[in-house]
């Protein structure tokens, strides 16, 4: 075998489990459906993650408010969040905390897009507020965040 065989077959070897890591931490569950309808007095929030190679194999809580966690935020995944209406701060954090401050009125429909930065240890969550447009074509992407 040739020096450049063996460094190929080296490289595929080595690139094999970071594929499976990355893939086992993608969002596993049905395509992307829109809901039918917000229910009355209720607002909807889309928080997606787009599918992207970089920083696939991170993942990071979503928060509402203080404490509660509403999902987690997975590569190529997305959850349709109701709520009520009101100003809400949506978060999620690992190095460091990126949020959202939301002021929802009944009937809203809102879309949360999450991207993964380059952080010291661990990839940084970003969270922005998209508008329905470019939301409503890049979630069409993403698989519904299951609670496996």
């Amino acid at each position: 075998m040739s020096t450049s065989n063996i460094f190929l077959r080296i490289f595929q070897l080595a690139i094999l489990p970071v594929l499976l890591l990355v893939g086992g931490c993608a969002a596993k569950g049905p395509v992307y459906s829109s809901a039918e309808s917000v229910p009355t007095g209720k607002a909807l929030v889309y928080i997606y993650r787009s599918p992207s190679f970089l920083g696939g194999g991170i993942y990071y809580d979503i928060h509402d408010g203080e404490q509660k966690v509403v999902t987690t935020l997975r590569n190529g995944g997305y959850y349709p969040y109701i709520r009520d209406p009101g100003e809400v701060e949506i978060w999620g954090k690992t190095e460091s905390r990126s949020s959202v401050t939301l002021d929802l009125k009944p009937g809203d429909v809102k879309y949360v897009k999450g991207t993964v930065g380059v952080g010291f240890l661990v990839g940084l969550p970003s969270l922005t507020v998209v508008s329905n447009d470019v939301g409503a074509a890049e979630i069409k992407e993403c698989k519904l965040l299951t609670t496996e």
